[in-house]
């Protein structure tokens, strides 16, 4: 199997059937493990391309002639927009996103070097926007003015949770502190890259460095 790494290496040029060949391949290394096997639910196809380029959440294909061409950047985008659908937000939430980041960003997303947080959309005020749009139409149908919608009022933020760290034995000699606002790893990409940085910093303490660490 191609990891991203090497594709990114390629001079990407690929048609809309090749780009979603190459998508559905490497899908399964960046969905949450629990839905990684829903190939149902995670399958992409070339109809659900052309409606996120529609929807403006993938930037639109190259033109050679007539014929639509893909870039890795495109690979990227909609990658990270099938993991947030996944994961459970709605294309409301996505928007643009994937448009507005750089490759860089966006490979960091889904390889687990940052850790995106999105706030859902709040389906009261949406409602009531698609009401606000529809009021000019009403009115030219009816006698009567339209009657504003009640003020949304946000509830109060709760104060934010003090951070605590917690202290687990690995291996006699080695310890893992926690703290509990960490993320963990969903995926397999996200666990293997965790795990290289780990073994990095493990190898990278020679025997003299550790002892230097002693008190």
């Amino acid at each position: 199997m191609n990891t991203l790494q090497q594709i990114s290496q390629q001079n990407s040029n690929w048609s809309l059937e090749e780009l979603v060949a190459i998508a559905n391949e490497l899908l399964p290394q960046f969905l949450p493990e629990e839905k990684a096997h829903t190939r149902v639910r995670e399958e992409v196809t070339p109809r659900l391309v052309r409606h996120y380029a529609s929807q403006g959440m993938l930037d639109e294909p190259l033109k050679e002639g007539r014929e639509a061409r893909y870039t890795y950047r495109h690979l990227l985008q909609l990658l990270l927009v099938r993991r947030l659908l996944t994961e459970g937000y709605g294309a409301s939430v996505i928007d643009t996103l994937a448009c507005s980041k750089s490759n860089s960003d966006l490979e960091a997303l889904l390889q687990g070097g940052v850790q995106l947080t999105l706030t859902p959309a709040n389906p009261a005020l949406a409602f009531l926007q698609q009401v606000q749009k529809r009021q000019p139409n009403m009115a030219h149908s009816s006698s009567m003015s339209p009657i504003p919608p009640p003020p949304v009022s946000s509830p109060p933020s709760a104060p934010a949770p003090a951070t605590q760290w917690s202290r687990q034995e690995i291996l006699p000699g080695l310890e893992l502190h926690v703290r509990s606002d960490f993320v963990p790893p969903t995926t397999t990409q996200e666990q293997q890259n965790l795990l290289q940085r780990t073994l990095q910093i493990l190898t990278s303490l020679s025997p003299s460095k550790r002892r230097s660490l002693k008190p």
